[in-house]
């Protein structure tokens, strides 16, 4: 699972002076990923730098990377009854595939007053295939919370119809309400969505508009078109471009695509390696389908070199 899905709720700008010489104030800022200031806050008693802590542990920022500490952050959190505490446990216990653990402790956190934990769970029975607990709890989400996640989430479900109706309508409606909420993940989604529909200009102007704000999906998505021909002239040079862009910033996408382009050699010099690389950090970054192919890369062109 792709942490990219999920919401972790952390203070953005947390300051507290620190009285030694003429340093400035240290904040915990997890953007710019550091630790030291996050550590020194922590140890004060900052509960908020402590769960970015914990996060810096998890994924190994700033730091080593280090389940069993996180946990035991996470832990130290929840056994104070903090709800963040409490969801930053679940998502921890679902990526290990803990799925019952996981959602006890997100209703424990619901019932703390959490205000991601309603779609995080959301999320949890998606990726099971309980839409319809997945859809319940979008909802719940959307009406308790105003989440924007949860808005664009739920147009996914009527996108796709799963376990309900496809409906474009109410798709766009939900991709709008999200974006409208300061979401700039459903513009690409609505830009996915004219796709299916074919209105490639719609989709092309909605991409181009979410690439400005740094989405590798946006990259991805309107390297396809320039890929296939889809209202561009079919440009190679540009796919390419556009999906090293989305490989550059961990879009899976690009980086599955990009390695697709190495695979054959479209736009690139034809170059195994280099595909079986971009397939690896697809992999690390949660995409295990890919192993598959990494598999029989390396037996049909690697070894037998």
């Amino acid at each position: 699972m792709t942490l990219n899905y999920k919401i972790i709720i952390v203070a953005l700008f947390l300051s507290f002076p620190i009285f030694a010489y003429s340093s400035p104030q240290a904040k915990c800022i997890p953007e710019e990923k550091n630790f030291s200031a996050c550590e020194i806050l922590a140890k004060q008693g900052d509960d908020k730098a402590l769960l970015v802590l914990g996060r810096f542990y998890e994924t190994g920022t700033g730091i080593e990377k280090n389940i069993e500490k996180a946990e035991q952050i996470y832990r130290h959190l929840a056994d104070k009854n903090d709800p963040d505490g409490f969801n930053q446990l679940a998502m921890l216990k679902e990526d290990q595939g803990k799925k019952q653990e996981a959602i006890l402790l997100y209703q424990r956190a619901i019932e703390l007053g959490s205000s991601s934990a309603n779609y995080n769970l959301g999320l949890l029975y998606k990726h099971n295939k309980n839409y319809s607990k997945a859809k319940e709890m979008f909802e719940i989400a959307i009406k308790n919370d105003n989440s924007s996640s949860a808005m664009m989430s739920l147009g996914d479900l009527y996108r796709h119809g799963n376990d309900v109706e496809k409906n474009m309508e109410l798709a766009e409606k939900w991709y709008r309400a999200s974006m409208q909420s300061g979401n700039y993940f459903a513009i690409t989604r609505l830009g996915m969505l004219y796709g299916e529909l074919e209105k490639y200009d719609e989709a092309i102007k909605y991409y181009q508009e979410a690439i400005k704000k740094g989405d590798p999906a946006a990259m991805n998505s309107l390297g396809l078109l320039y890929q296939h021909g889809f209202g561009f002239k079919r440009d190679i040079n540009k796919a390419v471009k556009l999906y090293q862009d989305a490989a550059n910033k961990d879009g899976i996408g690009g980086l599955v695509n990009l390695g697709l382009m190495y695979e054959e050699g479209l736009g690139v010099p034809k170059n195994y390696k280099k595909a079986i690389e971009l397939y690896t950090r697809a992999y690390q970054l949660g995409y295990t389908d890919i192993q598959l192919r990494i598999d029989f890369l390396n037996k049909n062109f690697i070894k037998n070199n």
